[in-house]
Formats: structure tokens, sequence, C-alpha cells
């Protein structure tokens, strides 16, 4: 009978000390990676989120431009001089030989 119960308490001593020297330490180390992804997680969806917002600004202005460029090409085509050279003053090509 004190065979068996050397076994026990040497079994509970074994629980013991693994729960103290291996559980804790590898649940601490699990928690944190937990953590550390979690915050990884919630930074991408921030960035994301920016990126998204930044892609609908850049449509929206892209869109804007795209209204307001007829507009602009009509003015600049208004703007301009017309050309004065006659053609005595424009270069003539000369024949290859």
């Amino acid at each position: 009978m004190v065979h068996g119960r050397a076994q026990i308490l040497n079994f509970l001593i074994l629980v013991w000390l693994m729960k103290h020297f291996l559980y804790k330490p590898i649940r601490r180390a699990i928690d944190e990676r937990e953590k550390r992804i979690a915050t990884e997680v919630a930074d991408a969806d921030k960035k994301k989120n920016d990126a998204l917002k930044e892609s609908e600004e850049f449509k929206r202005k892209n869109e804007e431009f795209d209204r307001q460029r007829p507009r602009y090409s009509l003015k600049r085509r208004t703007r301009r001089k017309p050309s004065v050279r006659s053609s005595s003053m424009k270069r003539r090509r000369r024949p290859m030989p």
C-alpha cells in the first residue's frame, strides 16, 4: 500500500511541475500571440478602410476632372492665337538625292 501512495504522490508532483513549468509559459506565449495577431488584424482593417477612402476620393476627383476637362480644352482652344506664318516663311523639304 505504501508503494501505491508513493506513486500517487509522485504523479501529483509531476502534474504540478508540468503545470507550473510547461503549461503556464506555453499558455502565456499563446495569449501574447493572440493579442499580437488581433492588433495586426485591427491595424490591417484600419489601413484597408483608409485605402478605400482614398480610392473613393481619387475616383471622385478624377470624375470631377473629367467633367471639367472639356471646358478647359475649349478655353485653351479659344485662347490660342492664330498662326501668322506665311507660306514663304514655312520650311520646305528638299527632295532626297
